[in-house]
């Protein structure tokens, strides 16, 4: 029939597996058994199963869902949620479906859901009503990549009634989930109260919605576009840092555009409106200084973060990693291995006339923090000077300077990371000495 014509095998083919998405409801069924027509090896097809708790007939569900997969020669996999009730909303229920599809997932694999042309409605008007940009006007995008993973949606241009229609036809059994008449239900209450009304005085409005989604994927395009070419003027070498200068020279919708693009390639978080404009005003404004933490939750991570404007560079960093090197975490070394420790690795090689003399080497050496007060005399320099002076002479981000490793010798300051070496412990022009090499996790 045309839904399984519609299917093509060949772009199927280059995955290894296809999860399907089964509720055992109209849709899915239509989409199981549409695949299973479509699909040359059904070894690949898994069925996979929800199984949400929610209705008491949920364990008879699973069993013919089950027995379904198993009569097209399917293979079924489920799995039972256990959340409390207070967590059961639409919205958690659906981040647990797609946090269940990502754990059954592996590399190469496909996940295809049952998604059509009135769920594509509903979606753009819900997101309408609860206040969306542009963003969220372009609706369901038939293949979609997340984290690695390929969701697939071959029937956002079939109608409910035309997937009817094909069960019909093919005489396939579904299960009816009571829920969907529970007009208590955000998306239900849109489905059975809302539409039924408004097509009823505009006709066409089906047809508004789709033409508005389809002008929305065109700008966002054209924004892509544009904010590709501007990240990549702005952007310091190959690095992943903005020059301030550069980025304060557009107009602020085209710098709040190319911020988006920006964190979404970097992190994957999402400004909000407030944010946003925060942040352009420092830009805009040229202070000297950022420092904020930007806090975004979307529907399946946390990301915390900071953005920060150091010496006309903008930084983001992942805030779970802006830890600090406590005074109190020291550390003895023996200098036989590289040395972890929680902020970075710190390494040594041996080097003719540089570095720590090897008359220490077998002495007391210890890493830890700054403390505050540190002295030292660099090799080469005529005075000692603060620690705190010489960072701040250096082109080092201050948020980096606290996740330093201090080597200290029988407890005295001996060399600062791979930056100095104290002119008490270098080693002498002839002599081989030990360097060091210091690697921050911050930068991974």
């Amino acid at each position: 029939m045309f839904i399984s014509d519609n299917i093509s095998t060949e772009s199927l083919r280059r995955f290894k597996r296809i999860g399907v998405g089964f509720s055992g409801g109209l849709d899915s069924s239509v989409l199981l058994h549409s695949l299973a027509a479509s699909v040359q090896d059904t070894s690949k097809l898994f069925a996979i199963h929800i199984n949400h708790g929610v209705s008491k007939d949920s364990d008879l569900w699973e069993k013919k869902c089950k027995y379904i997969a198993k009569d097209l020669g399917i293979s079924f996999y489920t799995i039972k949620l256990d959340l409390e009730n207070s967590n059961k909303s639409e919205d958690n229920l659906r981040v647990a479906r797609y946090k269940i599809f990502k754990e059954w997932a592996q590399e190469g694999d496909l996940i295809c859901t049952a998604h059509h042309k009135d769920d594509q409605l509903e979606t753009i008007f819900f997101r309408l009503m609860r206040g969306t940009g542009i963003e969220g006007l372009k609706g369901i995008p038939t293949w979609r990549e997340d984290s690695g993973l390929t969701f697939f949606r071959p029937f956002l241009d079939f109608t409910k009634k035309e997937l009817r229609e094909y069960a019909l036809h093919n005489r396939l059994d579904w299960i009816e989930d009571e829920s969907n008449l529970d007009i208590k239900i955000s998306r239900n209450f849109i489905r059975n109260s809302v539409f039924p009304l408004l097509f009823k005085f505009w006709p066409g409005l089906g047809k508004s919605l789709q033409f508005l989604s389809r002008e929305a994927f065109y700008s966002i395009a054209i924004l892509d576009e544009v904010a590709k070419a501007d990240l990549a003027s702005c952007r310091l070498g190959s690095s992943d840092e903005l020059s301030v200068s550069k980025v304060s020279c557009f107009s602020y919708q085209r710098i709040r555009n190319l911020l988006n693009r920006w964190l979404l390639d970097s992190s994957s978080i999402k400004l909000t409106v407030k944010q946003a404009e925060e942040i352009i005003n420092l830009i805009i404004q040229k202070k000297r200084s950022l420092d904020q933490t930007i806090l975004i939750s979307s529907r399946d991570t946390n990301n915390s973060h900071e953005l920060r404007m150091f010496r006309g560079v903008l930084f983001l960093l992942p805030r779970e990693g802006c830890t600090v090197l406590n005074k109190d975490q020291e550390r003895e070394w023996n200098l036989k291995k590289d040395l972890l420790i929680p902020t970075g690795k710190i390494g040594f090689k041996e080097t003719k006339g540089k570095g720590l003399s090897l008359v220490h080497k077998n002495k007391k050496i210890t890493i830890k923090g700054r403390e505050g007060g540190e002295r030292c005399k660099p090799f080469g320099r005529d005075k000692s000077q603060k620690l705190k002076k010489l960072l701040q002479e250096s082109d080092i981000s201050p948020w980096l300077r606290d996740r330093l490793p201090l080597i200290y010798v029988d407890k005295e300051l001996a060399a600062v990371a791979d930056l100095w070496v104290c002119d008490k412990f270098h080693t002498q022009p002839e002599e081989v000495g030990i360097t060091f090499s210091w690697t921050d996790n911050i930068n991974k």
